[in-house]
């Protein structure tokens, strides 16, 4: 499949979830080396006109301090169908996490969870004003495949000095166990066992992702995987998790899994979530690539936004 070229899609959304997201996709743009397109839906509507003017003020900021290029793309449709058609062509969707109408996201789900089942191409949920580049990078995975290109994807992504990859195992067979008074010592050897396995599994796949497997840390735990994730994501003050999007069949996608709508409630860091086979591929063929070599770049570069106070 070839590169996406549509550079990084944000709605222009003026609300402060939508202001924060569209700062936090021109750190993104950087970093992929695109430009930002800030897309303003239902352009052909009575408030067109001020929104316009509006989000023409915001690009202009956003270029003066982050040097990358910002197109004001104009969309007559609603703001769910101009952002689904945008995307197709995205390396990224940048969205702001705000809450809605509670009945409506009972039933059809919050406004990340429906893009991120509409779309085909990774979408960045924006929960913090962002400061500067993602540093504390944590990566939920399952032991398959399809866990390379979204360890690659948080590569991509991240400028800190160690991104940690976590395996949740189940604790079923050692409750299961203990239930036929199997000998307390024989569980933890076979629990050790298991997470030595899941460990070594994890490396294979960390090194198939990224060139330079030091610099990712890979982690097993026993429980359940959503509560795993969050409680790991507090104790490090993870800044970005990046979680792959299972393929689904037509009717199960209309529901997201069960971790990644925990995740995406509950966590207080930014959540990237990469589709299936899709996360290297829209964010660059150079994802897996660049990583070593971007971390010593910016070292010591600091643009003015990043020096924003939290």
């Amino acid at each position: 499949m070839a590169a996406r070229t549509g550079g990084v899609l944000v709605p222009g959304d003026l609300s402060s979830h939508g202001v924060h997201a569209a700062w936090r996709a021109a750190l993104a743009a950087r970093e992929l080396g695109c430009a930002v397109r800030l897309l303003h839906a239902d352009a052909a509507g009575e408030d067109a006109r001020g929104t316009g003017r509006s989000l023409r003020k915001l690009a202009g900021d956003i270029r003066a301090h982050m040097g990358v290029p910002v197109e004001l793309v104009e969309d007559p449709r609603d703001a769910l169908g101009a952002t689904v058609h945008g995307a197709r062509e995205a390396q990224l969707l940048v969205i702001g996490s705000r809450r809605g109408n509670p009945l409506r996201e009972w039933v059809l789900g919050t406004q990340a969870e429906r893009l991120i089942r509409l779309c085909r191409v990774p979408v960045l949920v924006v929960k913090k004003p962002p400061t500067g580049a993602y540093r504390r990078v944590l990566v939920p995975v399952e032991l398959a495949g399809a866990a390379a290109p979204v360890i690659a994807a948080a590569a991509r992504l991240s400028r800190g000095p160690r991104i940690e990859v976590l395996h949740a195992l189940p604790p079923g067979d050692e409750f299961g166990m203990r239930v036929y008074d199997i000998p307390q010592h024989v569980v933890r050897r076979l629990r050790r066992r298991a997470a030595l396995r899941a460990e070594a599994a994890l490396e294979e796949l960390i090194a198939q992702a990224v060139p330079q497997p030091d610099a990712v840390l890979p982690a097993v735990s026993f429980g359940d995987p959503a509560a795993l994730v969050l409680a790991r994501s507090r104790a490090m003050r993870a800044d970005l998790l990046v979680l792959g999007k299972r393929r689904r069949g037509l009717l199960a996608d209309f529901f997201l899994g069960g971790v990644t709508q925990r995740v995406l409630a509950r966590a207080e860091a930014d959540v990237l979530v990469v589709p299936p086979e899709r996360g290297v591929q829209a964010l660059g063929s150079g994802a897996a690539l660049t990583f070593g070599a971007g971390l010593r770049a910016l070292r010591g570069s600091a643009p003015a936004f990043e020096a924003r106070a939290e």
